[in-house]
């Protein structure tokens, strides 16, 4: 099997060996994933066309603990329950996990972990190093998805499921801070004077973060997905449209990443300028009422 497409924030391989941590500038380096208590974050793992239109099932979920490689347990059958499940879409065979229902008794300690998932007709597929802790709370969370379905890889290899209210979600070290105030008018200038018509104030938003390759990876996705929530210290933000630009470091493997995105909390003035009480037209002359 040829590596699977995997643009989720966890990202899988076709073999353990692959993750982050083994490239040859990272040194062993791991920059895990931050994961909610009891819940692993929503992935989609695209295994190809080649067993198209067969039966398909779920037959293994292993955890294993990161520092040592060594097995923790098999836990199938919770996952499934957990919404985890494979379907075919646009002729290839995909797995999706909803990460919306709780996994307790899964991880009993925080900790670094990976997952082994093997579907019936294909090998084993690898995630990444993931970090299970108690505390998000200096976390940053961005949730994204796309309703219509109507994004892809190559054109063909489908990132949502059509019409399903599966989302990502992203928790990164950061918050937002230093915003930036843009303002645009547009005027016209008669005799040395500035005639206001428009004015417009908007409030943008940014936040910085240290990642590796992969998360820009998964993070490309935000700015093409039609609905897109941050929240920060308990404040969430329907952002209109996002941006990143990556910056990677002395250290190969992570990027310092500086984002910004805009709500809806424009403030526009289309009534024109007012000068000394009159109006200004093209005589210039004082020509309104005055008692």
């Amino acid at each position: 099997m040829a590596n699977p497409i995997c643009l989720s924030p966890l990202k899988f391989y076709d073999d353990f060996h692959k993750q982050n941590r083994y490239r040859s500038f990272a040194y062993g380096h791991v920059a895990p994933l931050i994961t909610n208590p009891n819940v692993i974050t929503p992935f989609c793992i695209n295994l190809g066309t080649e067993w198209a239109g067969h039966a398909h099932i779920i037959v293994s979920v292993k955890l294993y603990d990161a520092n040592t490689n060594k097995l923790i347990g098999n836990y199938s059958q919770r996952f499934i329950d957990a919404g985890l499940h494979v379907e075919e879409i646009n002729g290839s065979v995909i797995i999706w996990f909803l990460g919306i229902f709780p996994l307790s008794g899964v991880i009993d300690y925080e900790g670094q972990y990976y997952l082994a998932i093997k579907e019936s007709l294909h090998d084993y597929v690898y995630s990444e190093v993931f970090c299970y802790t108690n505390d998000v709370s200096d976390c940053l969370k961005i949730e994204y998805w796309n309703p219509e379905g109507n994004l892809y890889v190559g054109g063909k290899y489908p990132i949502f499921p059509s019409k399903k209210a599966f989302h990502y979600i992203l928790l990164l070290k950061s918050e937002l801070g230093k915003p930036e105030y843009s303002f645009e008018e547009e005027a016209t200038k008669r005799l040395g004077y500035s005639f206001i018509e428009s004015q417009v104030s908007k409030k943008t938003y940014r936040f910085n973060t240290v990642i590796p390759e992969y998360l820009c990876d998964a993070m490309r996705i935000i700015r093409l997905c039609s609905q897109k929530k941050i929240t920060c210290k308990g404040e969430t933000y329907d952002a209109i449209n996002f941006n990143m630009e990556v910056d990677w470091q002395e250290q190969g493997d992570l990027a310092s990443v500086t984002c910004e995105f805009d709500v809806d909390n424009i403030i526009t003035n289309l009534g024109g300028f007012k000068h000394g009480g009159g109006d200004f037209n093209n005589d210039f002359n004082n020509d309104y009422d005055t008692e």
